[in-house]
């Protein structure tokens, strides 16, 4: 019997194993199906959903990252919302200013049509006296003449000396004949001007070279896609030196942001032409001159970072991609992070929790988003006010610092209360992760919170990546690269870039010296004449 009922004990102890191992199995299935319900709620949000990140601002809420509270009503670890208290959202719009007629550029030619009555309609109706102008009503219309193409021809004349032809003595009579000015492509039909015309429609408009190919048709001028494609590649190699002094001029500078984003490239050596190559951004320079750098590369290694960077000294500004990691121990390079893309963790858990998260409560990710954009807002409105580099960082000290510290205090608290695999859990250990370089940027007033600019720099050549696709060969991305590099600085230092690079391409044959290269670059003030450029929506 004794035996009987310690069979029954140990079988009872064995169930009850069995059902909290299953319980436990439960448990683990019922939270990775959560966490594939979060992710396919972020990608239907992504895919269907607006694709701004702006939130309504919360009202009503209690102090953000207050730990005190946080104790009083913590939630369970798998309660990926972590939601608040109910408290109301108010939506709030700011509205757009209306936008009148704008007035038309000085630069543009005007005419003058005089609109009269003719003698005959003077007569004044009452004492027949001939009427005399007392006023007019000045109308303007904006009117626009299609692209006229045109050969311009170059007679090269010889001159030689007749008397000494005839002479028996001279056996050869000198000749000389008028120099021939260099070109920029030697050998090609190719005036400046229209190869300005046609590198700014691709890498200033996006057009890809079979549409300028129909651009010109309709003109009258049969122009081959591939025609251009060489042309573009030989003005990228003349572009070369121009593309090193920039460089040059970009590593003297103490701050810089720098970023990547992918290329197709055919034909590449030892890769399948379906896999990505990368174009490596360089956003630096002096805030008056500002520089904007592309260059191809197959490979996403931090070593293409490295050479780009030998013999910088200063603060480099990046995202959380792990092959810039070797900032952080290379001699004289500071190592600042960026405060977008923490903030885009946020907005993702948001997304996934739809608009108003579980329960139409607001939750954790509100509150981190609700903080970001007010510091976002104090760095706007020290922009707009003109701060000086003292001014600023008083200011980042007696604001700032005391809410990236709250900040820091509550990631620590919810780590270790919220699942590392959820969507909030990666966003928390993001910013962990990050710490050491988001909170740089209080003590360098040169460096902002967030590498926006080098992403708005990356923006036009992006859209044009839409239209044309991909590179046909290592040499044409590199090219690209380097035009990219030249348009994109001119834009940025307040060039028209159609007007610069024919400037550029009527002088750069003669320049032979580095110095006479230098004058040449975009960061030079653009001439009285030239036109100025308007502003651009993607920078």
């Amino acid at each position: 019997m004794n035996n009987a009922a310690v069979s029954l004990a140990e079988q009872n102890e064995a169930l009850q194993q069995a059902l909290a191992r299953k319980d436990a199995q439960i448990a683990a299935l019922d939270q990775h199906i959560g966490l594939l319900e979060e992710q396919l709620r972020l990608l239907k949000a992504k895919a269907f959903g607006p694709k701004s990140e702006r939130m309504s601002q919360l009202v009503g809420q209690q102090a953000l990252f207050d730990l005190d509270a946080l104790e009083a009503d913590e939630k369970p670890a798998d309660a990926e919302s972590a939601s608040d208290d109910d408290v109301r959202e108010t939506i709030t719009y700011k509205r757009r200013k209306k936008r009148g007629p704008q007035p038309f550029p000085d630069h543009l030619p005007r005419e003058i049509h005089k609109h009269e009555l003719p003698p005959e309609d003077r007569q004044c109706a009452c004492c027949g006296e001939e009427m005399t102008v007392i006023g007019k009503d000045v109308t303007c219309e904006l009117e626009y003449e299609p692209a006229v193409a045109k050969v311009v021809e170059h007679h090269h004349y010889s001159y030689g000396c007749a008397p000494c032809k005839q002479a028996d003595e001279v056996l050869e009579a000198p000749i000389r004949s008028a120099p021939r000015a260099p070109r920029l492509i030697p050998g090609s039909m190719a005036g400046p001007g229209l190869l300005a015309f046609v590198i700014a429609s691709k890498f200033v408009d996006g057009l890809p070279f079979y549409r300028v190919e129909r651009l010109m048709g309709r003109l009258g001028v049969k122009l081959g896609r591939a025609t251009m494609c060489n042309w573009a590649r030989h003005v990228g190699n003349r572009l070369e030196r121009m593309w090193e002094l920039l460089l040059a001029q970009a590593r003297q500078h103490t701050w810089l942001q720098m970023d990547e984003t992918t290329v197709q490239v055919l034909n590449e050596p030892g890769k399948e032409n379906t896999t990505k190559s990368f174009m490596w951004v360089i956003r630096g320079g002096p805030p008056d001159t500002p520089i904007v750098l592309f260059h191809y590369d197959p490979s996403r290694s931090g070593s293409v970072a490295a050479r780009l960077l030998e013999g910088f000294q200063g603060t480099v500004q990046t995202d959380g991609y792990a092959g810039y990691d070797f900032l952080g121990r290379a001699p004289g390079v500071v190592h600042a992070g960026d405060w977008d893309h923490v903030r885009r963790k946020f907005a993702d858990f948001r997304k996934a929790l739809g608009r108003k998260g579980k329960g139409g409560k607001t939750g954790k990710a509100d509150e981190a988003l609700k903080l970001i954009g007010e510091m976002y807002e104090l760095e706007r409105e020290a922009r707009e006010k003109g701060y000086s580099a003292t001014e600023l960082l008083v200011m980042r000290d007696q604001k700032l610092r005391p809410k990236i510290g709250g900040f820091k205090a509550w990631l620590d608290h919810l780590a270790g209360r919220v699942p590392p695999k959820s969507l909030l859990g990666k966003a928390i250990h993001y910013a962990l992760g990050q710490w050491h370089k988001l909170d740089l940027f209080l003590d360098r007033a040169e460096v902002p919170m967030s590498t926006a600019l080098v992403e708005n720099a990356i923006r036009p050549y992006v859209i044009g990546r839409k239209a044309w696709l991909f590179s046909g060969s290592p040499e044409g991305a590199q090219a690209s690269s380097r035009i990219y590099s030249i348009v994109e600085t001119a834009k940025l230092n307040g060039w028209e870039p159609y007007a610069y690079l024919k400037q550029l391409f009527e002088r750069l044959p003669t320049a032979e010296t580095d110095a006479d290269i230098a004058r040449l670059l975009p960061t030079c003030a653009p001439e009285p004449n030239t036109s100025p450029a308007e502003p651009d929506a993607t920078q």
